[in-house]
């Protein structure tokens, strides 16, 4: 589907024409890349409890990318402590980590990695448009959750496979 309508560098928001390289439209943007990457990992996560939660996820990003156009105070505290819940009970399975993990395993923690760290960098570049836009609060601190999520979700996908996790030993190099 085209429009044409996106030819001179501008876009629709909410009935107003701005920039494609507005920081709103690259937030945008930035959610849907992570969205698409979640979907990505769903195609091939067989465990029911985090493709429900990758699901909710997915619909809670699409109120984020509202929120941060309308800022009518959608993603609230609720939100936050739901990822919070998810994640102690994802690392109650996978036991204690040791830090640094080394990305990888299997294919589903893989996947998963991949997701974390552009939610990562999603929530870096929050931090930075959000000097330029008015976000709600809930978001950044929703995003920085997330990728904790993510986190404990790929650690869960590999013990779940028996993939032993990979781990750097800073030890050894300093």
């Amino acid at each position: 589907m085209f429009t044409r309508t996106g030819d001179d560098g501008n876009t629709n928001v909410i009935n107003k024409r701005i920039g494609k390289d507005s920081p709103l439209v690259n937030f945008l943007g930035d959610i849907d890349e992570l969205n698409s990457f979640i979907g990505f990992a769903l195609s091939v996560i067989k465990w029911e409890d985090i493709r429900q939660d990758l699901m909710r996820v997915q619909q809670e990003l699409f109120i984020v990318g509202e929120e941060a156009v309308k800022n009518e105070g959608k993603i609230k505290e609720e939100s936050v402590k739901w990822i919070e819940k998810r994640t102690v009970e994802y690392r109650k399975e996978s036991g204690p980590v040791k830090l640094f993990v080394i990305p990888g395993g299997s294919e589903e923690a893989s996947r998963l990695h991949v997701v974390r760290s552009v939610a990562r960098r999603i929530e870096r570049n929050a931090v930075k448009y959000s000097k330029e836009v008015q976000f709600n609060k809930w978001i950044i601190v929703y995003l920085n959750r997330l990728s904790s999520l993510l986190f404990a979700m790929a650690i869960v996908a590999n013990k779940r496979n028996g993939v032993e996790e990979r781990i750097y030993d800073i030890g050894k190099y300093f």
